[in-house]
């Protein structure tokens, strides 16, 4: 009977902890956000009207404590959220209204140069070499500007086009650039023709020589490593990382064994908008497409848990085994027991 009680007694405080504590703190740590959304004027507009929505709860319930100064810090919150709504659905509205398929690849070719795109950015597979070696770039520039060969391959067409047009605003970064702190990538303001055809001619002749397939490993390399290392399988950021250090306000972690510390969901929802998971970060936005995305997650499990199926597998094995012994357990105490008796 005493065994009984303990073995309830334990019941009763692993399942307390299981269902109650880690849940709540859980949520706590990783408040319920909305699922990656790769239509990213969805993802931003509906976020921002999440934000609106926090801030006016919080607005009330500031009026509600009667505190002036927590209404007034509530107050300037909620107007900066309203003024944030506004601009993301501005921003994309006009995004939505580029003509994407009326883009040609030729006039698209020939814009990167009229706009001095290839005097950051180098374009490989089309024999435009970079301006400056990647260590001198990232000096200049903070982290080494991107080769554009891949990025019709990484990139949907409109995050492609929104990018063109107002890079700050679509990495979301605006928080951290501003007129006194410029963003380096500057925005396209156009060639001289009509500015959104210009655009998607852009993004059709990004398109047009971004390759068909890429590996796991090229996709990781082109999307996260120009800040960040992975040195248990020789991936290191390709500049002077004191400059990305000072670029970013921190020194990005190494994402050899991230994926052991944040699950793939979280990862996801990360890459996808870094400021739902991290408001203030200064990470930009990945914006990868689905594909690229399930690619460098992929990759980062690949390297960095390759041996999480079997490690799941064996628990489930162990936990059998245990479950076995403990019947034969049972059996031989009642054995030996039924003698004392």
């Amino acid at each position: 009977m005493k065994e009984l009680k303990a073995f309830l007694i334990v019941v009763i405080v692993t399942g307390a902890i299981y269902w109650g504590v880690e849940p709540y703190a859980h949520s706590v740590l990783h408040p319920h956000v909305e699922p990656a959304n790769f239509d990213f004027a969805k993802e931003d507009i509906n976020l921002a009207k999440t934000n609106v929505e926090k801030a006016e709860t919080a607005l009330k319930a500031a009026q509600a404590s009667g505190d002036a100064t927590a209404i007034d810090g509530a107050s300037k919150t909620l107007e900066s959220a309203k003024a944030q709504l506004e601009k993301y659905s501005s921003f994309w509205a006009d995004i939505n209204s580029i003509d994407l398929a009326k883009g040609d690849a030729t006039s698209g070719q020939n814009l990167v140069v009229a706009a001095g795109c290839t005097a950051c950015h180098s374009i490989k597979s089309a024999g435009f070499e970079p301006a400056m070696d990647d260590k001198s770039a990232s000096e200049a520039y903070g982290v080494a500007p991107p080769d554009l060969s891949n990025i019709g391959y990484l990139y949907d067409g409109k995050f492609l086009a929104a990018l063109i047009k107002d890079p700050a605003m679509t990495l979301k970064v605006t928080h951290k650039f501003n007129d006194t702190n410029p963003f380096p990538m500057t925005a396209f303001y156009g060639a001289g023709g009509d500015l959104n055809q210009e655009v998607a001619d852009l993004v059709a002749y990004f398109k047009s020589i971004a390759p068909k397939e890429m590996s796991d490993r090229d996709v990781f390399v082109e999307s996260c490593a120009r800040c960040h290392d992975m040195k248990y399988v020789n991936v290191f950021a390709n500049g002077n990382k004191q400059s990305i250090s000072n670029y970013l306000g921190m020194t990005p972690p190494d994402l050899s064994m991230y994926i052991r510390s944040r699950d793939e969901l979280y990862l996801n929802n990360f890459i996808n908008d870094t400021q739902k998971m991290l408001p203030g970060t200064s990470m930009p936005r990945v914006g990868l497409n689905e594909k690229a995305q399930k690619q460098v997650i992929e990759y980062m499990r690949e390297s960095g848990d390759s041996k999480k199926d079997e490690r799941e597998t064996t628990g489930i094995y162990i936990m059998i085994y245990f479950a076995i012994l403990s019947v034969f357990a049972w059996a031989w105490k009642r054995k030996i027991w039924s003698k004392l008796h």
